[in-house]
């Protein structure tokens, strides 16, 4: 928090002109775990005292009881329509202060009676639970926490005798709110948010100290000094408004900027989803050591567990097997748990053969994207349809993309020197190169299989167009194996390129033939029309001209559905900064930025890249 605290305060406005003292702390919504170098969402401003001090009046109560907005106090606009909303969204996804919660997507042993709960982390801890076993003659009363941190509290003599009657039940501080407030049909507290928390939940709340949600007609407070006090009485959205909306300032976790907390619940949201798909355990086969290390975020969960094995035979856990592509040999009998791993479309800047940090990563249940000899989940994707909103979303992505002129690897290269008056007129068609040896070629391109062949194809039915053979980066920059131009390339197209952004090339070209390339991907993007040889991803939808075909590719799609499911739905995507979950939108605002490099490789890979070039020009060293 405190890079935080001396990052953003140029961002925060005061509302009273005597509001000159900064009080910083955490926002109600901190983080998702806490630990030092993990991001964190947005603090809370004060210029009196902080929310949760027992003396002192803060800017949130000074609101809360006039309705008006208090020093360091957000003006925000949102009605209470929409914020009741959003209250369901914060209640549905279990959200609280921190969000990382080891039992929340595993299965625990739940109790079935509702009881009394109670709050463990209190300074007066004595009396809520006095008060508990005065409520109740045979409820059980649930404590969150452990046995370790009860008896670190101070209790006095009786409090300490009363944490060893059988109706005591500890609950694990591993469970999330959204499974121990069931438990409970009242909660007691002294002045902690769990209070406030509750109250979202729907909870009775009975409090012992002066919390800020207090004596405003919501809970029952035993605390004299509330009795009669002139605190204003406002319902649940009112206050949820004031102290989450308008008391504490949001930060978007990628690029810092201030943001709203419903963006805070969607970030939220995203990484208990991701968390949820990787609970128990994950077995991954003949993942190289760097790519180990990137998969630990991609799988990481509370409830997770990450084990690697160079081959497998059998499996006799209940686990999920992760391979990289299709390299590994799959048991037939662990194939229904088996996931294929793949690099996203949307990945880095700069090749992910010279280990630079991949932003998306795609995880198919089904097959792969590029093996059209099989079913995929992203053929699943596209041939279930679209929402009017999934389509919106894709609209502003495909802009973003032009816009920027993002492609998968993003490359910073040379500016390219073609006149097209030398083509005389002709039909311009890009044939981009491939890495023959590619596993895209091997499953999906079945008849036209080399870079030589696919020309001699073009070339046969284009036989009057000016063809542009650009070869393929990896093999440029030495990082595949493979020549960078095969024998015959230069006797069949009428111009051969090794440089140049891939983007600048399609804006000169009239067509792109393909067999099974993402510049194919990257021209429907542009609008440039697209004749496929082999069965790419995004061959087969009615979008591209296919000299094969694909039975299963059931529906003609729009752009914004290809996009849509090829870039935001079908691929997982990863900040390497922040170590979180993020989106496609976010990832190419990131990369369109001049003030992150985005460019994340440690320095023993870039040792290890030099090496690999070497090798694949010289030889072995």
């Amino acid at each position: 928090m405190a890079s935080l605290a001396h990052r953003k305060p140029a961002c925060l406005r005061a509302n009273d002109e005597d509001a000159s003292l900064l009080l910083i702390g955490d926002a109600l919504v901190h983080c998702t775990r806490e630990g030092c170098g993990r991001p964190v969402y947005g603090l809370a401003a004060d210029s009196s005292a902080s929310a949760f001090a027992e003396s002192g009046q803060s800017d949130l109560e000074t609101t809360l009881d006039s309705g008006v907005s208090s020093g360091w106090m957000r003006d925000d606009p949102v009605d209470l329509l929409n914020v009741v909303a959003l209250l369901d969204r914060f209640k549905n996804a279990g959200i609280s202060k921190h969000n990382w919660f080891a039992d929340e997507f595993s299965s625990p042993k739940l109790p079935e009676r509702a009881g009394i709960l109670l709050d463990v982390h209190e300074s007066g801890f004595d009396r809520a639970i006095s008060l508990a076993f005065d409520m109740t003659a045979d409820d059980p009363i649930y404590l969150l926490g452990n046995a370790e941190k009860i008896s670190r509290l101070k209790l006095s003599h009786p409090a300490r005798h009363l944490t060893r009657d059988r109706r005591v039940k500890l609950l694990s501080s591993g469970l999330s709110p959204g499974q121990y407030f069931p438990l409970a049909h009242s909660v007691v507290v002294g002045n902690s948010l769990m209070g406030m928390e509750a109250l979202i939940h729907g909870k009775k709340v009975i409090t012992c100290g002066s919390p800020f949600y207090a004596g405003r007609g919501l809970t029952e407070d035993l605390n004299p000094v509330l009795k009669g006090s002139s605190r204003r009485q406002i319902g649940l959205p009112e206050l949820f408004k004031i102290s989450y909306l308008q008391y504490c300032h949001y930060f978007d976790p990628d690029t810092g900027a201030p943001c709203r907390l419903d963006d805070i619940i969607s970030h939220i949201e995203l990484q208990k989803e991701r968390f949820r798909e990787n609970s128990g355990l994950s077995l991954t086969v003949g993942f190289s050591p760097w790519k180990r290390k990137v998969v630990a975020g991609y799988l990481q969960s509370p409830s997770g567990n990450i084990r690697h094995v160079k081959a497998i035979n059998k499996a006799s856990h209940d686990c999920r097997v992760l391979s990289w592509g299709r390299n590994a040999v799959i048991p037939d009998e662990i194939k229904k748990r088996a996931i294929c791993v793949e690099d996203g479309f949307i990945r880095s800047k700069g090749l992910g053969a010279a280990f630079n940090f991949p932003y998306s990563w795609v995880m198919d249940k089904l097959g792969i994207y590029f093996d059209s000899s099989a079913p995929s989940d992203l053929e699943t994707i596209f041939n279930q349809g679209f929402t009017e909103a999934e389509l919106a979303e894709s609209r502003v992505l495909i802009g973003m993309l032009r816009e920027n002129r993002m492609t998968k690897y993003n490359l910073g290269t040379t500016p390219i020197h073609f006149d097209r008056s030398s083509a005389v007129g002709r039909k311009v068609i890009l044939v981009p190169g491939q890495v023959e040896a590619d596993a895209s070629i091997l499953y999906g391109s079945p008849i036209v299989k080399s870079n030589l062949e696919l020309l001699k194809a073009v070339r046969r039915y284009e036989p009057d167009a000016f063809l542009i053979f650009k070869a393929h980066p990896d093999l440029v920059a030495s990082a595949r194996n493979g020549k960078i131009l095969s024998g015959g390339i230069e006797a069949v197209a009428d111009l051969v390129v090794t440089d140049g952004n891939v983007l600048d090339w399609l804006d000169q070209c009239d067509e792109v033939h393909t067999m099974t390339s993402t510049v194919g991907f990257e021209a429907l993007i542009r609008n440039v029309p697209v004749v496929t040889h082999g069965m790419p991803f995004y061959g087969g939808w009615g979008l591209t001209k296919d000299h094969l075909r694909c039975d299963r590719r059931t529906r003609t799609l729009a752009l914004e559905e290809l996009v849509y499911g090829a870039l935001i739905k079908y691929p997982n995507y990863l900040n390497p900064a922040t170590g979180e979950f993020t989106t496609a939108l976010k990832v190419v605002r990131l990369f369109s930025s001049t003030s992150n490099p985005c460019a994340y490789r440690s320095w023993y890979l870039k040792v290890i890249f030099c090496m690999k070039r070497a090798r694949v020009r010289f030889g072995r060293i």
